[in-house]
Formats: C-alpha cells, structure tokens, sequence
C-alpha cells in the first residue's frame, strides 16, 4: 500500500476510526480542515483502490471505509504506527514525496538515443 500525502493518510484513518458510519466529502474535509475539493479527490483515490467504499445517494456520495481483509490489517498497523510514532510517519511520506520530484525533475533532463544512432 503506497500513501502518496498526509492529507490522504488522515483520510484513510478518519474512516477506519468510524467504519461503521457513511461520510460525505464536506465532512471529511471540515473534520480533516482541507479544501472539499482535495478531499473529494482524496476519497475517489481510496474509492479507486478498493480501500473505501463509494455509495451514489440522491443528493451526494457516501464513503465509508472498506478495505478486503489483507488490506485492513496493513492500515491497522499503520494506524499503529502512525499514533505511536507520528513524526516518522511524516518524515517517511515526505521523503517518499521529494524523491520523486527529483526523479521527475531528472527525468525532464533526460536524454534519449534515438533508434539507428
């Protein structure tokens, strides 16, 4: 499982702590305090990689949390470890993050042979 932000984190662990309960996209980002529009984007990521489930109601979406059973235990212990060790967490995300900026800042010098050459 690859998390990609910290916003995206929380998100996943806002859901778990209440898997029982169906939340809409202005909920989470007024608990979470971000943009609705980053968190929608946020709750499509996780409805796309099966780790929440997508309910269409008749005037918005519902989430709730809902990963297979393998899955579910990986976000538990990285719920785990993301309470007892935040800031390592973070560090880790972080780092994760600026390694591929500078990939992808390399990769934009990259010089390709071209066939025949």
């Amino acid at each position: 499982m690859h998390v990609s932000s910290i916003e995206l984190l929380e998100v996943l662990l806002l859901l778990r702590q209440s898997a029982d309960k169906e939340w809409r996209a202005e909920d989470v980002a007024r608990v979470i305090g971000s943009s609705m529009m980053s968190i929608r984007d946020r709750l499509a990521n996780l409805s796309a990689r099966n780790l929440v489930a997508a309910r269409e109601g008749s005037d918005d979406i519902w989430y709730r949390y809902a990963p297979e059973e393998d899955l579910a235990r990986v976000i538990e212990e990285v719920a785990a470890l993301y309470k007892e060790r935040r800031l390592t967490v973070i560090n880790m995300i972080y780092a994760r993050q600026a390694a591929g900026d500078i990939e992808s800042f390399a990769d934009a010098f990259r010089i390709f042979k071209k066939e025949g050459d």
